[in-house]
């Protein structure tokens, strides 16, 4: 096949239906009401604003598409308005042309001028050479921590290489998120944290109400002193992981997170919290975070970031 047959545009609406029926085909999706609904939520009704994405088409079929997810950081007054390179797909008759390649760049050559400082995400190992060979540039692995129920879960959390499930087990512990975030004192709770002095992810009650509140991720919320934790559970191979992906709470309250792995699975993990949580630092564990400027030519070190666990895991 011709790649000069290809033609990249930025995508519209109507462009939709095949995007989806192209990830059906090569990411396993099944292209039904949830997947419909899961993908409207994630790049339509996101408080950042409306994802960014663009099609590859031959003749009059979508066999390719790359969409990035809005997402600002800000640090005192100064914001970063930038995007995830998240959902891309291409047909399975169509790889190997450079699609993937031709979406990403051309999403790069397009996006400066409409105001986005930057690109960041977390390309498993696979993935990473490709877009390092188009300007990324890797910032290294925040350090998460854990904490096991038991030693026969600490194992099971060693030996396990298998990728997280995207959907989340379900589970009764806790309140459903979009329940618990819709409180009326929450803009108070949140009024009242300390705010990290390195770049991180502005935390408005709109925000996490629309991050956590996809019924279909189960996410649900357990309170701990003086605040709320946002957790969900999903498999990893054989272990229930608790994945601890908002800690709204001026301080630690390590029996709540006892309580909450004892009761909903085999192993709790978060970052940027450790041992002052009753969590053990697992260097080299988390995901590298990969940053491509362009707006903004500076690029931040790790350091610079401070990502929580829903900041950087896929969903």
């Amino acid at each position: 096949m011709d790649a000069d047959a290809l033609t990249i545009r930025p995508a519209g609406p109507d462009d939709r239906a095949g995007a989806l029926r192209v990830a059906a085909r090569a990411l396993g999706w099944r292209g039904d009401d949830r997947d419909r609904e899961f993908f409207a939520w994630k790049h339509d009704a996101n408080p950042f604003g409306p994802s960014p994405a663009w099609v590859a088409t031959e003749g009059d079929a979508i066999v390719g598409f790359r969409t990035l997810l809005r997402w600002d950081l800000t640090q005192g007054d100064r914001r970063l308005r930038l995007v995830r390179a998240v959902d891309t797909a291409v047909d399975p008759d169509h790889q190997g042309r450079g699609i993937f390649r031709r979406l990403t760049l051309a999403a790069v050559s397009e996006l400066p001028a409409a105001g986005y400082d930057a690109v960041f995400n977390t390309p498993n190992a696979a993935s990473r050479p490709g877009y390092l060979n188009m300007g990324w540039t890797a910032l290294g692995r925040p350090t998460i921590a854990a904490r096991p129920r038991g030693p026969g879960a600490a194992l099971g959390m060693a030996r396990s290489r298998a990728a997280a499930e995207k959907w989340s087990e379900p589970t009764t512990v806790g309140r459903p998120a979009l329940d618990a975030l819709g409180s009326p004192g929450l803009d108070s709770l949140l009024a009242g944290l300390p705010r990290p002095g390195a770049w991180h992810t502005p935390r408005t009650a709109e925000f996490l109400r629309w991050r956590y509140g996809f019924e279909p991720l189960n996410y649900r919320v357990v309170e701990v002193r003086d605040g709320l934790a946002v957790f969900r559970v999903r498999r990893r191979g054989p272990s229930r992981e608790v994945a601890l992906c908002e800690w709204l709470a001026p301080g630690p309250d390590r029996k709540a997170l006892a309580r909450l792995v004892a009761a909903a699975g085999d192993y709790v993990m978060a970052a940027d919290l450790g041992l002052a949580h009753g969590l053990v630092p697992l260097p080299g564990l988390g995901p590298v975070v990969t940053w491509r400027p362009l707006a903004r030519a500076e690029v931040p070190g790790l350091r610079d970031l401070a990502f929580r666990l829903g900041d950087l895991e896929l969903f």
